[in-house]
């Protein structure tokens, strides 16, 4: 009896052709009820896969047009005409294009007459919408990279150190952090903190990152500035001497490497003030 009762227990095999066929009826007797509104939502797919291919063809033909309209504008500033005229035509490009992949290529460009010019203000505030480090594009460390020299150019050496700090932490590259780094110790070391400046360099020559030859040499070097100038009692200059940033570097691909810039232990012969001679010299 106990065997009869496992038996009837046995469900039926499930027969999943029967189930298939049951499955495809019971949709076509849905969308047969439901005739209208599957013919609504038919169409507004087709017009959503229809208007995201119009929005993408329109944001190429844009883009097109910025990097044609970029170029006219560089052929003009190459041809002569007056920095104001440049200038205006890259505000309105940017009113334009500001949008597109160009718009903080010309970005760094108005900033680059800026800093011809030595507004620094200017610069920074035109610099500042492309420095989004988030990104990790070139241009945007590009962007914050001559944001910290015009801070520090216009006297400005702690914000110079904030936005090198930021990059730091932004680096997508460890020669973007290293740089950052060894940007830090030099305007920290120029404005005599000198200990905040040999652990900084003494943390990049115990960076477990790969470096080159040279760039270890440096960081060597500079330690040894650093300690030399503690030794001598901390003997530098009340007012630091100015990073030299070249504006055309904006427009350039950034090189990654480290600053080889130097600073004396003590006055020259002369009787001036510690400084780079060569850069002294205006060289």
């Amino acid at each position: 009896m106990a065997k009869s009762m496992a038996t009837k227990a046995k469900k039926e095999p499930v027969n999943t052709e029967d189930r298939v066929v049951e499955s495809v009826v019971t949709a076509a007797d849905w969308a047969d009820r439901n005739r209208r509104v599957v013919t609504l939502g038919t169409v507004a797919l087709i017009a959503l896969l229809f208007a995201g291919w119009a929005y993408l063809d329109y944001r190429s033909k844009i883009s097109e047009r910025a990097a044609v309209r970029l170029d006219e504008i560089r052929m003009t500033s190459a041809s002569g005409a007056p920095p104001e005229q440049v200038r205006a035509e890259l505000a309105e490009y940017i009113g334009q294009f500001g949008g597109t992949p160009f718009g903080n290529e010309a970005r760094l460009y108005m900033a680059q007459m800026d800093l011809r010019a030595n507004d620094f203000d200017s610069a920074i505030r035109n610099l500042e919408p492309a420095a989004d480090l988030a990104m990790g594009t070139p241009v945007a460390f590009r962007a914050a990279e001559a944001i910290a020299a015009a801070h520090e150019m216009a006297g400005r050496p702690e914000e110079a150190i904030r936005w090198h700090e930021r990059i730091a932490r932004e680096a997508v590259f460890g020669f973007q952090r290293e740089d950052a780094i060894g940007e830090q110790a030099r305007i920290h070391a120029r404005i005599g903190d000198l200990q905040r400046a040999e652990s900084l360099y003494r943390q990049l020559l115990a960076d477990e990152e790969p470096q080159a030859e040279d760039q270890a040499s440096i960081w060597a070097v500079r330690v040894g500035e650093v300690e030399a100038l503690q030794a001598a009692g901390g003997s530098v200059p009340p007012v630091p001497e100015m990073r030299t940033f070249d504006p055309e570097a904006l427009t350039a691909p950034s090189t990654g490497r480290p600053s080889t810039e130097s600073f004396d232990a003590a006055p020259s012969e002369s009787g001036d003030e510690a400084g780079n001679p060569e850069t002294d010299s205006g060289e």
